[in-house]
C-alpha cells in the first residue's frame, strides 16, 4: 500500500504543475527531482515483477532500406549487426536509453508486433531477429498495475496511474527528449534487485508487451538464434513471409545466408514452410 507523508489532493495538484513542466526540456536531475517531489518528502510504494520462462523467444525487427538489395546485406553481415547499436551510434533518446546509451528492445513471443515497433511497415522487407531466453528474466512491470495483485486503494492508484500514463506516453519524432522522463521514471521506481529488463506495455497495440534488457544483460540472459529476412508487401498477421534466414560463424561472427528449404534453415527456423 503507498504511503506517503502529504495528503492525496495536494499530489493531484504537484501532477497537474510537473504535467505543465514536462513540455519543457529538463535535465535528467531535474526530472528526478521534480517527479520525487511529487509525493512528499517521504513515501513508500509496493513493487511487482515478471518473469519470462527458459525458452522464450524475443524478437527484434530492423527495416531494409530499399538499397539493401544485394547478399550479403549491408546491413546485416556480422553478428553485431543482429544485437542492439553501438553505444557511439545512439544519437538520439529511446523510451529507455539515453544518447550514447544502447538498450536491446524486444518483442516477446511476436514477430509482428517486433515489425510494427520497427517501423518497417513502409519499406519492402524487413530482418527479423530471433534470441530464445537461456535462463529465466526477471523484469520490472510497467503499465500493469490494474491487472496486478497490489492494493487497489487510492493512493496507490495515484501514484501508479501516474507513472503509467508518464510511461506511456507516444513521443513524436523530433521530441525525442520527452524520452527523458519515461528512462528516469524506469530507473526511480522500477530498478529491482537481481533485475534483468524492464516490460512495459506497447504504445502500438495495448494488449501486448516490450522488454528492455539492462546494459550488459541482454547476452547473459538470450542466445541469438538466427535472422529471418522478411517480405513486407506479402507478410500477414498469420504468417512472415521468409525469403532467406541468417546465421553466424562462430569463430569470425560473419553472416552466413541461407535459402527457404535449405537443411540449415530447416535446421535453425523448423517452422518456416517453404514459400
Amino acid at each position: 500500500m503507498f504511503a506517503s507523508n502529504i495528503h492525496e489532493d495536494e499530489i493531484e495538484r504537484r501532477i497537474d504543475i510537473f504535467r505543465d513542466e514536462a513540455q519543457k526540456s529538463l535535465s535528467d536531475n531535474d526530472i528526478v527531482n521534480k517527479i520525487c517531489s511529487i509525493f512528499g518528502d517521504a513515501y513508500s510504494f509496493p513493487t511487482v515483477s515478471g518473469f519470462y520462462d527458459v525458452g522464450t523467444e524475443f524478437f527484434r525487427a530492423r527495416p531494409i532500406g530499399d538499397d539493401d538489395h544485394k547478399f550479403p546485406l549491408k546491413s546485416m553481415q556480422h553478428v553485431g549487426d543482429a544485437w542492439e547499436k553501438p553505444a557511439d551510434m545512439v544519437e538520439t533518446q529511446g523510451r529507455l536509453n539515453g544518447i550514447r546509451k544502447s538498450v536491446l528492445y524486444c518483442c516477446p513471443n511476436n514477430p509482428f508486433l517486433a515489425i510494427e515497433e520497427s517501423g518497417a511497415s513502409a519499406n519492402k522487407h524487413v530482418s527479423v531477429i530471433v534470441y530464445r531466453a537461456k535462463k529465466p528474466i526477471k523484469c520490472a512491470v510497467l503499465g500493469c498495475y490494474e491487472e496486478s495483485q497490489l492494493p487497489k486503494d487510492k493512493m496507490t492508484r495515484l501514484f501508479y496511474s501516474f507513472l503509467e500514463e508518464e510511461f506511456s506516453q507516444v513521443v513524436k519524432e523530433g521530441e525525442e527528449s520527452r524520452y527523458a522522463i519515461t528512462r528516469v521514471i524506469a530507473e526511480t521506481f522500477f530498478s529491482y534487485p537481481n533485475q534483468d529488463a524492464w516490460s512495459y506495455r506497447s504504445v502500438k497495440s495495448r494488449s501486448m508487451w516490450n522488454v528492455a534488457f539492462l546494459q550488459g544483460k541482454q547476452k547473459e540472459c538470450l542466445e541469438l538464434i538466427g535472422v529471418m529476412l522478411c517480405d513486407i508487401g506479402t507478410t500477414s498477421r498469420e504468417a512472415l513471409h521468409v525469403k532467406m534466414v541468417v546465421d553466424f560463424d562462430q569463430k569470425s561472427g560473419k553472416a552466413k545466408y541461407h535459402a527457404v528449404g535449405s537443411e540449415q534453415q530447416k535446421k535453425l527456423f523448423p517452422k518456416i514452410s517453404q514459400n
